[in-house]
């Protein structure tokens, strides 16, 4: 009978610690979402700043739908437009998620609206194995005007051919948006 009893004060502690964990965890969520969600906010808003090169008075943002964007795309997940203190369209800034066996890495690539043409990137996640590597070697480079897109042999090619098929997809998506 003590066997049985041991099995049974066991199970209620082991019970007791699964539940206080899972409201712990569940509090600290409660606590902490809305800061998360604006932090990411403001990474992206900062990241747009840093692709315009110039202080933006509003972005806009827009689920691929609502901007009539119906393509179908792997790593296209979001659109900003992007204006000034005038009101006037500077371009736009999709952003843009993707992984490969080396991590996930999350871009904003910006477009400039007279020419479409591909800007700047900036990174919002950057999981990859090799992450310095390949924004020493290839987004900064990329965004310094001094490596093209397709240029991907940089010490981390897995991650910039992850990176050019994002601008691509992202150029796709831009030209239907234009349209």
């Amino acid at each position: 009978m003590s066997d049985k009893k041991k099995y049974i004060i066991t199970s209620i502690t082991l019970g007791a610690i699964a539940a206080s964990s899972g409201l712990l965890i569940g509090v600290t969520n409660l606590v902490t979402k809305d800061q998360i969600a604006k932090n990411e906010e403001n990474k992206i808003n900062n990241g747009i700043k840093e692709i315009f090169d110039q202080n933006t008075v509003k972005v806009e943002g827009f689920d691929l739908s609502e901007a009539g964007i119906t393509g179908d795309y792997k790593y296209v997940e979001y659109l900003y437009e992007v204006k000034d203190e005038n009101d006037n369209e500077l371009g736009c800034a999709f952003v843009t998620s993707g992984s490969n066996n080396y991590g996930k890495i999350s871009l904003i690539i910006g477009f400039d609206a007279a020419e479409k043409a591909f800007l700047n990137l900036s990174v919002v996640v950057n999981e990859q194995t090799y992450a310095t590597t390949l924004v020493d070697n290839y987004i900064n480079p990329l965004n310094n005007g001094k490596r093209d897109v397709d240029d991907v042999k940089c010490g981390a090619t897995y991650g910039a051919k992850l990176v050019r098929d994002m601008i691509d997809e992202a150029e796709a998506a831009v030209e239907e948006f234009y349209k």
